[in-house]
């Protein structure tokens, strides 16, 4: 079994995050000065408000906590992430669902996931084995940004994606050399997003599965992007239309 760092969360965005979207999800939070900054009195205060266990420390020791991570005065320790079921996600029935096929790199993930809540997506799939799970590495990654957006964990995921098809979903395998360019292809109002992890991409008989194959352009000599960069070019090349086709743009840009 890992330490407490291995579950701790650091930073004052990410803890804030975590605290606001998801109490329930958190054990403690670790505070140094807290009572000076305004930034920790206010993640203090809402902890106290969700009765979370907040323990004042000094600086080194949440050095230690953190490994001489950069902390900011604040720390969060997670405790299991709750994942959501592949049948609340049907039941949604949203616009948008991303699935990634085998994505093991933690930062990666926790990329993705904040891209895929910074759109709207009402579901991220992740396989059970072979793929990083939601850990404080992940949360850390995305910002403490992966609650907002159910993410559920399925055993195979070719059949969680067959599901999805049957209801309705249109399938987009994301593939370097696809038969189209993302922006050439149509997309229907209700898409199923396929990512491929590092190095191999999406496994042939999830590729299979997809209803149209689709790549992004790339220079000579450039022949795939990192998973969570062709991510977020996807979903907002899938944003954009969606909010073209609402007829406007919602929300601020950054």
């Amino acid at each position: 079994m890992g330490g407490v760092e291995d579950r701790l969360v650091w930073g004052i965005h990410p803890v804030r995050e975590m605290v606001g979207s998801s109490p329930s999800g958190v054990e403690v939070v670790y505070v140094v000065g807290g009572k000076h900054r305004p930034d920790i009195s206010d993640i203090v205060f809402r902890a106290h408000r969700a009765r979370i266990d907040v323990r004042e420390c000094d600086s080194a020791h949440l050095r230690a906590l953190t490994n001489d991570a950069k902390h900011q005065g604040v720390a969060a320790r997670m405790g299991a992430f709750a994942y959501a079921e592949l049948e609340a996600i049907v039941r949604a029935r949203p616009e948008l669902v991303v699935a990634l096929d085998c994505v093991q790199d933690p930062r990666n993930l926790g990329a993705i996931l904040r891209t895929a809540e910074a759109v709207g997506a009402g579901g991220v799939l992740l396989p059970k084995d072979r793929s990083a799970g939601v850990t404080a590495a992940v949360v850390r990654g995305a910002a403490g940004h992966v609650y907002r957006v159910p993410v559920a964990r399925v055993t195979n995921l070719a059949r969680a994606v067959g599901t999805l098809k049957a209801e309705g979903w249109w399938a987009v395998g994301l593939l370097p050399g696809g038969r189209r360019e993302l922006y050439e292809v149509s997309l229907p109002n209700r898409i199923l997003l396929v990512i491929g992890g590092e190095g191999k991409g999406i496994r042939p008989l999830v590729a299979r599965l997809c209803d149209q194959h689709a790549s992004l352009p790339m220079a000579h000599g450039v022949n795939s992007l990192n998973a969570s960069v062709a991510a977020g070019v996807a979903l907002y090349e899938i944003e954009r239309r969606r909010r073209a086709a609402r007829g406007g743009l919602r929300g601020q840009s950054c």
